[in-house]
């Protein structure tokens, strides 16, 4: 057996501990008209090629000025990277961040968004965190319990844990990681234009002192996210 099919293997049997994708029967949802507008408009000017690498600004942007919006954050458009979806990513971020030995904690409710990148990448997903320094990545989002967020935000607060605010699933509530005292340059929000954008694939990582980290990585994988999408996002401050 030679090197290549070896090295493909281990990826091969992760890839087979992946649950079936479900058959969605919901019916498509309607893209907006300024969507539509903005990407057409997009193809008329030539902009059919590789984008900035980090995405374009004007969307970088208004991904800033979603999260201060909802969630109060002051974030420059350099620390945000435009991604391939939610789950590019999630991917991205667990790849950079949970290092060797160290694992993934998510609460059970909400674990199955994260659980497929950590089954790609190989590392182990808890429920629990009986010692705060075996956690690399605590996955968060607003369908979790407000207390017992607080909870694991104060357990891993002296770790070197890293925190995933993944605004992506569920619906804004004020409440962000990013504003615990000691945790604020540990913590990764995602998200994504395609909640709103289905089959675009289009979202976004903003801010943490691992910004540049994650970025130059996302580089690494896909270059940039396909233009016409940034640019067809884009339109959603119009619609």
């Amino acid at each position: 057996m030679n090197g290549p099919q070896q090295l493909a293997l281990p990826l091969a049997s992760r890839v087979a501990l992946l649950a079936e994708p479900s058959t969605s029967t919901t019916e498509s949802q309607a893209v907006p008209e300024a969507v539509m507008q903005a990407a057409f408009a997009a193809m008329a000017r030539g902009e059919t090629h590789y984008t900035d690498r980090p995405g374009i600004l004007p969307l970088r942007k208004l991904a800033v000025d979603w999260l201060g919006k909802h969630y109060g954050l002051e974030l420059s458009a350099d620390e945000v990277t435009i991604t391939c979806g939610a789950t590019e990513a999630r991917f991205v971020s667990l790849k950079q961040l949970v290092g060797p030995g160290k694992r993934v904690f998510a609460f059970s409710g909400s674990s199955e968004h994260i659980q497929p990148a950590a089954t790609l990448l190989g590392q182990t997903l808890t429920h629990e965190i009986d010692d705060p320094s075996t956690i690399g990545v605590v996955y968060l989002n607003s369908t979790d319990d407000p207390e017992r967020i607080q909870q694991v935000l104060n357990q891993v607060e002296s770790s070197e844990c890293w925190i995933i605010w993944d605004t992506s699933v569920g619906e804004p509530t004020g409440m962000h990681p990013v504003h615990h005292p000691y945790l604020n340059d540990r913590v990764i929000s995602i998200g994504s234009f395609s909640n709103v954008l289905p089959g675009w694939r289009v979202g976004w990582i903003a801010g943490s002192k691992a910004a540049n980290k994650l970025r130059a990585y996302k580089q690494s994988m896909t270059i940039c996210s396909t233009s016409i999408s940034q640019w067809a996002a884009l339109g959603l401050a119009e619609s």
